[in-house]
């Protein structure tokens, strides 16, 4: 994709590396409308940034043998999302970004607005609508890396306690064409995805 001056120099990780097994097999190579759910995500994403645009996920599992950039979780042990939001801080910071945006991989539906919105407020910002926060939706300074170690350390787990505690300012984004924005699929029965199939069709 050209650069556009108009889209910020900024990094983003989609969070791919959980196990999906309340959906049966990795979501984000499910189709929607006969494109993988990662795409959807990573072609909202790539069209409002200039910097690259990855998954966090094991470099040998699916997506890396589908031709995806991934990095792996650098901490071991069951934490759950804070461990791919721990690993796009650290990669992020090892590229020599300041910030770097995550987003779910099961959120096909991301508004056009999110990076420029989160930007605005400055970082530390967390996406929200409908009255929640989408805690492992937001724009983190990588300088956040010490506090998040010190949280998971701790043995704390809670996403949205950890973005509250680093002063997370919440960006309220209001549905769009009567759906959440953040709409995520979990299951293949979720709202209007009953349509997707066992094998990843639509």
């Amino acid at each position: 994709m050209v650069a556009d001056e108009n889209r910020p120099d900024i990094a983003c990780v989609i969070l791919a590396g959980g196990a999906s097994r309340r959906f049966g097999s990795p979501k984000g190579l499910a189709l929607l409308e006969g494109v993988p759910l990662v795409d959807h995500v990573s072609n909202a994403l790539k069209s409002q940034v200039n910097g690259p645009v990855i998954l966090n996920a094991p470099e040998a599992g699916p997506y890396g043998v589908a031709g995806y950039t991934c990095i792996a979780d650098r901490l071991t042990g069951e934490i759950g999302p804070l461990a791919g939001i721990h690993a796009a801080l650290l990669w992020a910071q090892d590229e020599g970004y300041a910030f770097v945006l995550t987003a779910p991989v099961d959120t096909p539906f991301l508004p056009v607005d999110l990076v420029g919105r989160l930007r605005d407020t400055g970082a530390p910002a967390v996406a929200q609508s409908l009255g929640r926060i989408h805690g492992v939706c937001g724009l983190w300074p990588t300088t956040a890396t010490g506090s998040l170690e010190a949280y998971i350390g701790s043995g704390q787990r809670k996403v949205e306690a950890w973005v509250l505690s680093i002063g997370a300012t919440p960006v309220n984004f209001a549905a769009q064409g009567g759906k959440d924005p953040f709409f995520n699929i979990n299951t293949r029965g979720d709202g209007d995805f009953a349509g997707v199939g066992s094998d990843g069709s639509a």
